[in-house]
């Protein structure tokens, strides 16, 4: 199924993916097209942060959904 993920820039990428596919699974297929590592990358859908271990099914993503890709903040003094 295509999905369509909303960059940082606000550019939209279409992918392919089965709905079994990881969330880390779709992160790998970002860093290799975005360049950005995957333990900086967030994904949300429907408002909800997307788990690694969790697939597309598991939040009910549709075939021509959207996922909004930010970075991981990191903070500490």
């Amino acid at each position: 199924m295509q999905i369509q993920i909303k960059t940082l820039t606000g550019r939209k990428q279409t992918f392919n993916f089965e709905p079994d596919n990881t969330i880390l699974h779709v992160k790998q297929a970002l860093q290799e097209k975005e360049g950005i590592q995957v333990d900086q990358i967030r994904l949300i859908y429907s408002g909800k942060q997307l788990a690694d271990d969790k697939t597309l099914q598991d939040y009910n993503v549709a075939a021509g959904g959207t996922i909004h890709m930010v970075l991981q903040l990191r903070g500490g003094f």
